[in-house]
């Protein structure tokens, strides 16, 4: 997992934004990327890096969110990169004193990866 600065990488924060409103009708954020941060995971073979997905959140959170936007590419879903850019999100929080939520409304999609997640983490809590 990489952390790449909206302030300090622009264009790549920037891009990134675009990438996901490809697959996010709900997606607004495009070129106002100063106050967040993006974590982008990858996976390697062969030919090097490739990115899976990301999530990013504000730097500063006035309601300790702790995830403004995340996406798993669709070539990549269904493999277990969404519960651990989520998990890796709340990892995060925790080191930072926080209990984080991401942003409200989730997509349809990110409403069931969130469910999925929480619904796992009460099981394995329970076992």
């Amino acid at each position: 997992v990489f952390e790449i600065d909206g302030r300090k990488n622009k264009n790549y924060a920037q891009n990134l934004c675009l990438l996901a409103k490809l697959f996010l009708d709900h997606k607004t954020l495009y070129y106002d990327t100063d106050p967040f941060l993006f974590y982008v995971m990858t996976e390697y073979d062969q030919f090097g890096l490739h990115m899976v997905g990301y999530f990013s959140k504000e730097k500063e959170s006035s309601e300790d969110y702790n995830v403004a936007c995340i996406l798993t590419l669709p070539c990549h879903q269904k493999k277990g990169y969404g519960r651990l850019l989520i998990e890796f999100s709340y990892l995060l929080s925790q080191v930072e004193g926080k209990l984080g939520s991401p942003e409200k409304p989730l997509s349809d999609l990110g409403l069931l990866s969130y469910r999925s997640y929480w619904s796992n983490a009460v099981l394995e809590a329970l076992i």
